[in-house]
């Protein structure tokens, strides 16, 4: 949908001999503008260095995404995007899925993964701004059997309590990221997400995007990043959905 593309591709080759300290050059996806021949040319080709496809759902009659009201299968993304892409493309693919309690579903979009040779990444959503979805068990079930049935060694990444499962030659293979949001683990959060958003005062930041996208913090002056409040944003980012309790930013002072 980003109207520049390809002049955005285009330019990472040049960026990364710009900046060599730069070693990951990734876009993610959900696969769909790539059907089309020519933007799938521009990716194949580009200088990236990783492709994450976005797949939930390989099962018949359902789309790549079932909570979507439009879209397309996910066979269809496998085979006329995915297939072709490992065949001309340098860099890393991996698919992402995400996981509201159907094992069943998650587990074939992972064989399917798996059977082409590619990472997997799932992803728990347990509840977004409220809804909740209660999967905390049915994930944890979900690891073990996958690591049995592939014969991976699952390894606590401590720092992000995340769970990854390594391969025999040591590789991460599949990685398990929890809901940390509706497990209010925000000191992860606050690791992993900065939230900036488009408002009608120009640049904003979300410290706690998840439950309280309604809270943020204006980060212009005029057309100047005000450098105090972008401060602010990242001391605030990742302090749960009442971040802005005993703050400048507190709607009710």
């Amino acid at each position: 949908m980003y109207p520049h593309f390809y002049e955005l591709v285009s330019a990472i080759r040049a960026w990364r001999s710009a900046f060599p300290s730069v070693d990951k050059w990734a876009l993610t996806t959900n696969g769909i503008p790539f059907l089309k021949p020519q933007k799938f040319s521009a990716l194949a080709g580009s200088a990236l260095t990783h492709v994450a496809v976005g797949i939930d759902s390989i099962e018949p009659g359902e789309r790549s995404r079932p909570s979507s009201p439009v879209g397309v299968s996910g066979r269809e993304i496998f085979e006329g995007f995915i297939g072709p892409l490992s065949s001309r493309f340098t860099g890393r693919i991996k698919i992402d899925v995400v996981f509201t309690g159907d094992e069943n579903r998650t587990s074939n979009v992972i064989r399917h993964a798996r059977s082409l040779g590619l990472d997997v990444t799932v992803l728990e959503v347990n509840g977004v701004m409220g809804e909740r979805y209660d999967t905390r068990a049915a994930f944890e079930q979900l690891l073990e059997r996958v690591a049995k049935e592939f014969g991976l060694t699952p390894r606590l990444c401590e720092d992000l309590n995340e769970v990854y499962l390594y391969d025999a030659q040591g590789h991460e293979a599949i990685k398990f990221y929890q809901d940390h949001c509706a497990r209010r683990e925000c000191d992860v959060c606050r690791k992993l997400d900065f939230r900036v958003i488009q408002s009608d005062e120009g640049l904003a930041a979300i410290p706690c995007y998840e439950q309280a996208q309604s809270r943020g913090i204006a980060l212009m002056t005029g057309e100047t990043i005000n450098d105090v409040r972008f401060d602010d944003a990242i001391r605030y980012n990742g302090r749960g959905p009442q971040w802005f309790k005993d703050t400048p930013y507190n709607p009710s002072r």
